[in-house]
């Protein structure tokens, strides 16, 4: 995606979950641990440059377990992005109740090229606070790899596989970026423009082999009808997963 060193990344003083990111500011917040990023930022800067996958796991772990308070606490500061990604649930399995909320329905798109389309839903479900970066980015991206090879946009060719794919292929890149972010000034280990590269595509590759192996049990390959709260719950729940799954290396 060649979004790394964007960002000097948060610092190790900052709160866990920013309170704009928090989907549960009615439960406490543990405080952050001490230079919470510095062992994995090491980590992390020594697998750019060497690409060790072990390094790469090392990082993982750190960052999972110290870098964002573990797994609850790292599903509480994506909450925007879980939010968004029940929205695009609700558009793509024609939720009445997101179509409501958006004044159309997805059957509205029909006939009109999928790159006006994908522009049409990203700017529709993306909100101002904080993340919508990465929302955009990884919906965008999502969307793109869903439609590849369709000219003209036609709801009918949204089959379950493709809903399931979009909602892997969102989440893995919000959690992608997310980490990116936090890598901060990791990346100026990557001597060259394709090391990062190669660095961006192996993390990407790990993220997305976890969040697959979580969440597509969750649907048994069809995606039905669940409402917002149930789709938050969802994602939530493969976060989590990925977690504990780092946090075990």
């Amino acid at each position: 995606m060649g979004t790394s060193q964007s960002s000097p990344g948060a610092g190790n003083k900052s709160p866990l979950v920013p309170p704009w990111a928090d989907d549960r500011p009615e439960q406490p917040l543990p405080n952050s641990p001490p230079q919470r990023f510095t062992k994995f930022r090491r980590d992390f800067g020594n697998f750019v440059e060497t690409g060790n996958p072990s390094s790469l796991q090392s990082a993982l772990k750190q960052y999972a377990s110290r870098g964002t308070g573990g797994a609850s606490n790292a599903s509480r500061r994506l909450g925007n992005i879980t939010k968004a990604g029940a929205s695009l649930y609700g558009l793509l399995t024609q939720s009445s109740e997101i179509s409501q909320e958006l004044g159309w329905s997805l059957s509205s798109l029909a006939g009109i090229s999928c790159e006006v389309a994908i522009e049409k839903i990203t700017q529709s479900l993306i909100a101002s606070e904080g993340d919508s970066d990465k929302v955009r980015v990884a919906m965008n991206h999502a969307l793109v790899e869903a439609l590849d090879g369709l000219t003209e946009f036609d709801p009918s060719t949204i089959t379950s596989d493709i809903i399931i794919n979009t909602m892997i292929a969102y989440l893995t890149d919000c959690i992608f970026l997310q980490v990116l972010q936090d890598a901060g000034k990791a990346w100026i280990k990557a001597g060259t423009y394709v090391q990062a590269t190669k660095a961006e595509n192996d993390l990407r590759e790990v993220i997305k082999v976890s969040v697959d192996a979580a969440m597509a049990p969750l649907f048994n390959d069809n995606p039905r009808p669940l409402t917002r709260t149930q789709t938050i719950d969802l994602q939530r729940s493969v976060i989590e997963t990925v977690w504990l799954e780092w946090e075990g290396y």
